[in-house]
Order: C-alpha cells, then structure tokens, then sequence
C-alpha cells in the first residue's frame, strides 16, 4: 500500500481541525475526517481516490473522510484547511457509512458558482471568529459548523449508492475496525498480540499490515493515540502528571516523559507550566509535520477578508456584533487599605545617552516630568563613540573625556531625573569591531585589553565623584551590559560575560565601595525556563565576592524559538510569538520565587525595560490599546518591583534609521515629532492615583489620597487575537489597527462605593478611548495626512486630550457609579465629598 493513516487531533473545544498552511507534498494519506480544502492564493493539485483535480484561487475541494488523497504544488499557494471528525458528523445524525458529498469548484463554471460562495462565505466566518476567540466563541463555531453541515447535506449530498475505494473494502473495514477498538482501549496496556488474537492474524503479519496501513509502527501510533489524551487532560484539569500518565495508558511516569519529550521537544511539567502564562486561546507547540509548511503569515487574512460577510469584509468587528459584558461590583471606600509607594514612577527609558542631548528629547522629557514624574531615567551607550569617552592614542594608550557625559547628567538632573547608567557596550577602540548592533554602531565584545576597559571605568566613577560628590553619586544606580542572554547584544560566552561582569563591578567598588552595582540584566523567561543562567551568575557572583547590590530584568512578552548550544552560547532565535495577556504579572511573580529558590536575599528588583513588544514597527503600540495594557500591568504589579521603566519615553530612538511616519508603531509615549499618544496619557491618569490602595480587581483600582480624595481607576483590556499571537501581521493595516484584538465588546460597569460618609461628592471623570486621548485616531479623523507641520501638531496634541467630566452626586452610605467602557478604555474617576454652605 502507498498510502498511510493520517491522526487527525482536534481543537481541545471544538470538533473541528481549521488552519492555514502552504503545501509542497503531502503523500497519499487518508483520516477518518471530512476535510474541505479553500485554495485562498496560488494552485494545487489534489488527487483524490486517484483522480488528480487542479484547483485555482478561490476553488474548493471537499474531500470524503476514508478517501485516500494527495496534495502538491510547485508555486506559493495559501489553503485553508477545515477537517471534521466522522464522530462528530455521526452525533448529528449522519450516515458516514452511506453518506459522502461532491463538492469541487473546479468542475462548476464561473455562473454556477453561487452554492460554492455560500461554503466560501462560512469558512471564512468560522475561521474568522475561531481566530478572534471572543468570549462565547464556541458556540458561535459550533453554531456555524452545524450551518456548514446542514448546507452541504442539502446541496451537496452525493446521489451515489456506493462509494468507491482503490483498495479492498474489507481492508478498509480491517483498517477501521483496529482504529476504533485502539481508541476505545488506549488507556489499558494493549499490544500488537491482543491485537492479532483478536482480528485472527498472526503477530507479523498485522505489524506489517499496520505498518503500512498507518504510517507508522503500531507502538508509534497508540503512544501518539496516548499523548494526544494526556495533552488534552494536562490543559482541560489540574490533575496531578503521574495520574494523567497512567490513566492515559501509558506503564510510569519515565515512560510518559520520554514519549512527551520526543514529540514536544519539552517536558510535561515545562508544558503545564508554559500554559500558566497563557491565555486560554494561545497555543502550546504541537507536533510538527513535515508535510504542512507553515503558512503565509502576511497573506492569510488579506487572502479571507473579501469572503468574509459584507460587515467585516473591511477587517473590522461590525459594530451590530460588538456584545455587551455587564458587570457589578462592591468595593469597600473604607478601611485601613495598603500604602502605596508606587515603584513604578521610580523609572523611566530613553535609547543612547547621546539622544539626551537632542533638543526634541528633551523637549518629550520634560513633558514626562511635567505631567507624570519620574525618579530615574535608564539608557544604553554612555561609552558609545558618539559619546567620545575613550579612544587609543598614538602611543596605545588609553585617552579619556567626560565632556559629554556631564551634559547628559546636568540635563538629567535639571528636570528632577537621577542616571540609572547602563555600563554596556564598548568603545570601537577597545572592541572587536566586528561585532556590533544598531543603526549608529554600538560595539559588544570582550575588551581587546581588560586593562583599558576597567581603566576607563574607574576613571569614570573618579569624574563622577569629583563633578556630583560622594551623597549625590551614592543614589544613583549602574547597571552592566544589556541582556547578555539574548544572543542580539552578547555573541560571546556565558563565562566571557561572567569575567567581564566581575572585573567591571571590582573597578567600580575599588574606587567607590559605595557605589551601588546590578545585573545581569536578563530577560525574566532566562531566570525562570533557564534558571541555569541564574545559577550560574549567583554562583559566580558569590565565589569571586562580586554579588549585585541589585537584580535587573527585562520583561517583554515575546516567547522566541530557540536553538540551545551545548556550552551556554547564545541561543539562535527563529521565530516569535506573543505570550498571554497576563505575562507581565505573571512572569514577575515566577522570577521573584525563582530568585528565592536561588538564595537570593536582597531588597530591590528592577525591571529596567518592559513593554508589549521590544519591536519599534509594532503598529498597535501608537493605538489606544497601549493605554488599557499599561494600565492594566501597572495595576497588577503595584509595588511588586523597585521600578518598572516603560520602554521608552519617545518613538526618538537612533537604534533603527527614523522612519518617515510620524504613526510607524514606536515604542514611545510620545512621536518624534511630539505628539503625546494614548500610552502618554495612560501614565498620566495613574500619576494621579493616591498613597493608599483600598480594592483593586479585575479592570479596576481604588485607592484614596491623604486629603480624602478617592482614585477609581478603570480599563477594558482587549488581548491580541489568535493570529496575530503568532505574529501574523495581515489583519493590521496603517489606517487600521484595531482588527487584530479578540474582542469588540463593551463593558458595562455598575459600581457600588460602600462605607462613604453621606454627603454630596464631586466626581472627576478623565476618559481615553478612541474618541478622546487618542492621537493616532484623531489622526486619522483629520484625514491621515502623511506630512505634520508645526501647526497640525499643535491641533492634533490640543485635539487628543482625554475628555472630562464633572458632576455632583449626593449618596448615603453607598455611592453607586454607571460606566460604560469601549475595548482598550481607561477612565479615571477622582471622588471627592463636597462640603456645602448652609444657607
């Protein structure tokens, strides 16, 4: 036989397989599923029962399940694939025995295409809402599985009595019969002689029999048949892994680690842990084929959107779809509460030191410390070229000039800001040259001579001392080099970085003891899923007496795919996805317990850079939902570090040539050209919140100021989509940002302020949506024009402040609030009781 069984592993919600890929071969295979192929882009040819159609963009096959096929193409091509189980068909009250189906566009004409557009049409709706994974969407794709179904029985039910097979129907029977009994029977040891006993064959002639048949050798099978039910069982419960082990048939817990590894590429403990800091709708890594490529990630949607209904054609939710999600909530005014010391004001970014001394930096700068305030500002490069602190002279050695690090500390300190200096990257003198990254060249490789480089060093703090003095020096922070661990900013070892972390910390402490030392700046996934790092570095640190004085992370939720090398280099990164909408609390709360277990016993646990993204074309970071993600990990996070320094202030960052559009997705609060954008305005509200936290909850905080005056802040978050979790970038376009989120529901607050003294109170409310505080939609509503002069900038900035609203309520005891919030809103309410004159 030519042709093996394929394993068909369904949606772990749904009964269904629906996916995009791009297809080169795929040998003859056959499942017991329906599958309908929708061509979306490119050709293919599909040989069915030995029948080869071609199919073109826009045709669509339907394939009978036990029908053996192969798919190929010799060009791109783009294909969205639909597979339904034979079982779940049955449960509907479909004869799989009797009933098969003649669906193929290629052999209708253009005119005779209108039942083909209606199986066009809910394809692409099933994908779309399987893809936005809306609160509720199960039921919606059940509903339009089931309208799928109900289409194809009644205009393309086959008038045959019989079908065809190119092999023996018997065999066919033999074949499905073994299926059946193997998944009814998995989870209890079961063996090739059971088998054989059973279906009257001897013992080699049905591993043969099987071997051919299905692909794969019967124990490869029922381990897949085993490890499909266990994945399902670790995602759906919180049993514990040695029970899922055995109740999913396999002998012992050795037995289910090896098989699980050798599929996932991890442990079962390392993949239950990896779903904790998912979102229900994000996927885990499954099997790979090698016979399904991965498919167009820029393509797929623009491919969809003409199928889909005329309302979301345009790629975007119609807003007679958007739901409602009502909720009430009591929340206690009074009481003790919890003070508040706000941490995350205690740091803000900018890229290279050099930019500090740009005048539109400075401008974006003060406009920070204006309206929101920050302690301490952190950034690369201060030994850059551009900085001119260290050269080689004639004579070899090295010459020094603190020229332009004293303007950059004096402006820094003229608007209330402390350096946290980054000590990284090297200059080109003292570098291998060869070794570089950014758009204006930052060098990071070992020193060519240690000598010059904790030379440098120590003249540096000797400057620093004698410019600012010892009081001043001793509050600020250094921090050495920048994530080592990525592979983008260190390209030598783990020991090189080691040895070069200690010599620099013991320059520093030799001329000032005082001074105050972290590290090792890696990203928080590094502390937890390769905790060796960590190790290592405590290890070391403590050995060689050169332990931090604090701990430095960064937290991007980005999971990369990683090649690891067998002596700690650095991984090779492949690709990326978004991790979940809860990443960020998350991960911080897995490195602090991570740095417990390691023994660590210090006080302060910088996250020196945090975003949503680290990318600087990532065209959401312009929109409104920056202003509910900041404000929803703030929230989350109050207190839980020293200081949380958003990455970065201003799109102004020379890491990348500057782009022409004033709205390219950078990562700052505010645009090159100073616009403030709704991440600006986010800060803005939590700058106001008070010094004592009451309640915080799901889209909520309270917390009270020493004047009495109550902080209600509030924000709808609306996590990425589906596809553009994997980083699939074709539902997003430059005057269209808003179709890649996962929801488009309002939410309708009823809130319940209890313990109030009676009187009359004054609510403030402050509101960011895309109605108000939005640069990048005002822009859009002033026509997207591509070139902002002064003027446009004055009006857009005067445009997009948030909207306010004032009013007086009068309440007893329990002041009861109405609020209705769009996806990605943040409102602030100050609440402050009146008092009123007697007449």
């Amino acid at each position: 036989m030519d042709h093996t069984y394929e394993i068909i592993q369904t949606d772990h919600e749904l009964p269904l397989h629906i996916f995009f890929h791009n297809v080169r071969y795929v040998p003859n295979h056959w499942h017991d599923s329906m599958e309908l192929l929708f061509v979306l882009k490119g050709k293919a040819i599909i040989a069915v029962q030995g029948k080869p159609f071609v199919l073109n963009e826009e045709d669509i096959i339907l394939i009978n399940s036990n029908d053996i096929h192969t798919i190929q193409s010799d060009e791109e091509n783009l294909l969205l694939a639909l597979q339904i189980p034979d079982s779940f068909l049955r449960e509907q009250g479909v004869d799989t025995e009797q009933t098969a189906f003649e669906c193929n566009s290629c052999w209708h004409a253009q005119g005779d295409q209108q039942k083909f557009i209606e199986v066009r049409t809910l394809l692409s709706t099933i994908m779309w809402n399987y893809n936005k994974a809306g609160y509720g969407y199960e039921i919606k794709v059940r509903s339009l599985l089931l309208e799928l179904i109900y289409l194809l029985l009644r205009k393309f039910r086959s008038t045959q009595e019989t079908r065809e097979y190119p092999i023996n129907r018997r065999t066919m029977a033999r074949l499905l019969h073994l299926n059946e009994y193997i998944q009814e029977h998995y989870n209890r040891p079961l063996t090739l002689n059971e088998l054989a006993e059973r279906e009257n064959f001897s013992v080699s002639y049905l591993s043969s029999f099987f071997q051919k048949s299905m692909g794969v050798t019967f124990r490869t099978y029922i381990t897949r048949i085993r490890l499909e039910h266990a994945v399902k069982a670790m995602l759906t419960t919180q049993e514990p892994i040695i029970k899922i082990a055995l109740d999913s048939g396999f002998p012992n817990l050795k037995a289910f680690h090896k098989a699980f590894k050798a599929v996932y590429q991890m442990t079962p403990t390392e993949y239950r842990g990896h779903r904790g800091q998912h979102s229900p709708e994000t996927e885990l890594p499954v099997p790979s084929s090698d016979n399904y490529l991965a498919f167009d990630r820029e393509n797929a949607y623009i491919s969809l959107f003409k199928y889909l209904p005329t309302e979301a054609s345009a790629g975007t939710i119609a807003a007679a779809d958007q739901g409602s999600i009502c909720r009430s909530i009591q929340i206690r005014a009074s009481g003790s509460g919890r003070t508040l010391k706000h941490t995350w004001r205690n740091l803000c970014t900018i890229g290279k030191a050099k930019e500090a001394l740009f005048a539109p930096v400075q401008q974006h700068l003060r406009m920070v410390q204006q309206s929101i305030g920050f302690q301490y500002i952190r950034f690369h490069g201060i030994f850059d070229d551009e900085m001119m602190v260290a050269r080689l002279g004639p004579d070899g050695k090295p010459l020094f000039s603190f020229g332009y690090v004293d303007q950059v500390v004096d402006f820094f300190r003229s608007i209330g800001l402390r350096p946290f200096f980054e000590l990284g990257f090297m200059p080109g003198d003292f570098a291998d040259q060869s070794k570089f990254f950014f758009h204006k060249k930052s060098y990071m490789s070992m020193p060519n001579e240690m000598a010059h480089w904790t030379e440098m060093l120590e003249a540096f703090i000797q400057h620093l001392l004698t410019r600012y003095g010892s009081a001043e020096v001793s509050s600020w922070r250094f921090e050495f080099w920048n994530e080592p661990d990525g592979g983008l900013f260190w390209p030598d070892s783990f020991e090189q970085y080691l040895k070069l972390y200690e010599a620099s910390f013991k320059a520093v402490k030799r001329v000032y003891p005082q001074a105050q030392i972290g590290g090792p700046c890696m990203q928080g996934d590094t502390v937890v899923d390769r905790s060796h790092w960590m190790e290592k570095y405590l290890a070391y640190c403590t050995e060689h007496a050169c332990l931090p004085d604090f701990i430095t992370i960064h937290m991007y939720p980005i999971e990369y795919a990683v090649t690891e090398s067998e002596h700690d280099q650095v991984p090779q990164i492949s690709d990326f996805r978004y991790a979940g909408e809860d990443y960020i609390p998350k991960m911080l709360g897995r490195v602090k317990r991570k740095l417990l277990e390691l023994g660590w016993t210090g006080t302060e646990l910088h996250v020196t850079e945090w975003n949503a993204t680290p990318h600087h074309r990532e065209l959401t970071n312009d929109t409104c939902f920056k202003a509910a993600y900041i404000a929803k990990n703030i929230v989350e996070t109050l207190d839980e570090m020293s200081s949380l320094g958003y990455w970065t202030v201003t799109d102004l960052l020379e890491e990348l040539p500057l782009p022409q559009e004033t709205f390219h997705g950078g990562l700052g609060m505010i645009t090159n050209n100073g616009l403030k954008k709704a991440a600006f305005y986010a800060y803005e509200l939590l700058a106001k919140l008070g010094s004592k936290l009451l309640d915080r909850g799901d889209g909520y905080c309270l917390t009270m100021s020493k004047d009495g005056t109550y902080q209600l802040l509030l924000f709808h978050y609306a996590h990425f989509d589906q596809m553009y979790l994997k980083n699939d970038i074709s539902g997003i376009q430059p005057h269209n940002r808003y179709a890649v989120f996962n929801h488009n529901d309002q939410l309708e607050l009823t809130i319940q302020l209890e313990g109030l003294e009676p009187g009359a109170y004054r609510i403030h409310r402050h509101t960011i949506n895309r109605e108000s505080g939005s640069s990048y939609d005002e822009w859009l509503r002033m026509g997207a024009p591509a070139g902002l002069m002064q003027s446009d900038i004055d009006y857009l900035n005067q445009c997009s402040l948030p909207k306010q609203h004032r009013r007086t309520e009068i309440a007893g005891d329990v002041l009861t609030l109405k609020g209705l919030l769009a996806p990605h809103e943040v409102q602030l309410l100050e609440i402050k009781r009146e008092w009123l004159n007697k007449i």
